[in-house]
């Protein structure tokens, strides 16, 4: 898709939300009351300042009446000081979530309704994981920027044992583990092929775990027909003789097994990311936005990164994704403009500066059809199409289920029937 192509599809998506708008009855035509782009509009997020005030500073200029203030906020104490600002009054029109935010914030969101911005239109804007943002009452939020599960390695580890390219499959990593995971005579690893099969020293554990339900079509958390969660950690739809929970947690433990040729990893290792930058892991799991992090812990590191592996002869890719998206207060005082607000930022020239600053790939289908020439970022491009999420109600709370869950199983604590049925009753209390 050419740049005026993009720039055409940005521009008819801005006109289409406006007429929505003015449909609904949130912005008036032909009387004074019509404030258009105009007055103050408060967005709270946890993106740095920098990066969105830049962004926002060129909607502001393009629009003299209207004023743009972006606050920050610290990712542990965000949920909660959006909570207590709203219920004060003093809280922002539009504010950045996760899918982990949408039940918490649930009564404090507009839902655009589906008659006035129609679902299909949506899933045309939008790559298909930003589908988390509706529900049977219309569009929660709109989506960013996405921020998936990639598979980084080190180059110089693959080259100096003669592998070509990174595995594509989970099977081939299997394959390599005899050669890319170093142990003296006592047992001791000094080098690993990957960390998996442990919770506290392995970043990103929950995200990994997701990824592999996800991908053995476990959508974890669902809505019924009542808009009520429901927890689908043990599902078998297909009465598979090993349902899909089983299927993943066998295959993660496999890896921290000493009596198994998958044996890569344990829990006296440093953490997954250390070991990583200190040359001594050849794979590792980490999201796109850790790229930053990486190179500075170790500027000197020969690494790259690829897509994370697949099930074999899988029909559909699919990674986890962590995808922001921008919601619009019902405790807003001025909600035409924040709804119009939300729709620049999610679509066009804005997102795309977002994108850039943050080095993520955008939500919007147009956008993310123009692949960039980084290679970092063409193979984070790659990802999001292929990117999903799930309707986490907590993502501490159930991080520790996770957590809980390979624990009782690695301790022998628990079987592992048991400790499903244990997680899934935790599960199913956050939703209450």
């Amino acid at each position: 898709m050419s740049n005026f192509q993009t720039i055409l599809v940005a521009i008819f998506l801005s006109f289409f939300v406006f007429a929505v708008l003015i449909f609904s009855g949130a912005i008036k035509i032909g009387t004074d009351s019509n404030p258009g782009l105009q007055g103050k509009v408060v967005i709270w997020g946890t993106f740095p300042n920098s990066i969105m005030n830049d962004v926002i500073d060129n909607l502001s200029v393009a629009s003299e009446d209207l004023t743009l203030v972006y606050v920050s906020k610290n990712n542990a104490t965000y949920q909660q000081e959006l909570i207590e600002a709203i219920a004060n009054g003093n809280g922002p029109d539009l504010f950045i979530i996760t899918p982990d935010m949408i039940k918490k914030n649930e009564n404090f969101i507009y839902k655009t309704p589906y008659a006035s911005y129609p679902e299909k239109v949506f899933r045309d804007s939008f790559v298909d994981g930003a589908d988390i943002y509706l529900d049977n009452e219309g569009v929660v939020a709109y989506p960013l920027v996405i921020d998936p599960i990639v598979l980084y390695y080190n180059k110089d580890i693959l080259t100096n044992e003669g592998i070509v390219y990174p595995p594509k499959t989970w099977d081939e990593l299997f394959n390599l583990n005899s050669i890319l995971t170093k142990k003296d005579n006592s047992g001791t690893i000094s080098q690993s092929m990957i960390a998996l099969g442990q919770y506290d020293n392995v970043n990103n554990a929950k995200e990994i775990l997701s990824t592999l339900l996800i991908q053995n079509n476990n959508p974890i958390v669902t809505r019924g027909e009542d808009g009520k969660y429901i927890s689908m950690l043990k599902s078998n739809p297909s009465n598979l003789s090993v349902s899909p929970i089983q299927a993943v947690l066998k295959f993660f433990i496999e890896f921290s097994n000493p009596s198994n040729s998958a044996y890569s990893w344990n829990r006296s290792l440093s953490s997954s990311l250390d070991m990583f930058t200190n040359g001594k892991l050849a794979f590792y799991i980490g999201k796109a936005s850790e790229l930053f992090n990486i190179e500075s812990m170790n500027p000197n590191l020969s690494f790259d990164v690829t897509s994370i592996p697949q099930i074999k002869e899988t029909t559909n890719k699919r990674t986890y994704g962590e995808i922001y998206g921008i919601a619009v207060s019902n405790r807003s005082t001025n909600l035409a403009t924040a709804f119009s607000v939300a729709n620049v930022l999610s679509s066009g020239a804005d997102v795309t500066n977002l994108s850039v600053a943050l080095s993520l790939p955008p939500a919007s289908r147009p956008l993310i059809a123009v692949k960039p020439e980084d290679p970092y970022l063409f193979t984070f491009f790659n990802s999001s199409l292929v990117s999903r999420s799930w309707l986490d109600p907590s993502d501490a709370q159930s991080n520790l289920i996770f957590k809980e869950l390979i624990e009782n199983i690695l301790s022998n604590k628990l079987s592992m029937s048991e400790a499903v049925n244990k997680a899934q009753d935790q599960l199913e209390l956050l939703f209450k």
